[in-house]
């Protein structure tokens, strides 16, 4: 693979803003749609790129929320891109309440309903008629969407 045609993309040079990522990507993209070049290559390295920056993101997190107390909201801007402090994944405990916990019976007894409706569907060889209700009933159709995954060895 010929990847000096290619720009060369240096951490600390990237302009931190998304017209100036949208650029590079395109760039990149327009690369192998214009050559015909395999991009296998290239997306093992950008795999290995995104684990190195999501493993630094987790690794640096707690530093990261202690520097940003020391501002006004937990809020600053740095190169010209706000960084905030906010609290996600709230979530509220309710089973202490007698009747949520009776709804919640009726809906977990419903959805494994459900779950062994749809088992039943999917493997159904053929049509048949349901005896109880005399309704035809028909094997659930199987859809997919092919991808591909990138695992690097250790």
């Amino acid at each position: 693979m010929n990847l000096t045609l290619l720009p060369k993309v240096e951490l600390s040079s990237i302009e931190p803003n998304k017209f100036a990522i949208e650029l590079i990507k395109t760039q990149i993209v327009n690369h192998f749609t214009e050559t015909g070049e395999s991009p296998l290559e290239l997306l093992v390295k950008s795999e290995a790129v995104v684990q190195l920056l999501e493993g630094i993101r987790a690794d640096l997190k707690e530093l990261v929320l202690d520097e940003l107390s020391k501002y006004p909201d937990g809020k600053a801007e740095v190169l010209g891109s706000e960084m905030a402090k906010f609290e996600s994944g709230v979530k509220y405990i309710y089973d202490q309440d007698y009747t949520w916990g009776k709804m919640n019976e009726q809906l977990e007894s419903m959805r494994f309903a459900i779950k062994e409706r749809e088992r039943m569907l999917r493997t159904l060889p053929t049509a048949m008629v349901d005896p109880e209700t005399g309704e035809m009933v028909h094997p659930a159709p199987r859809i997919s969407t092919t991808t591909f995954k990138i695992n690097l060895k250790k």
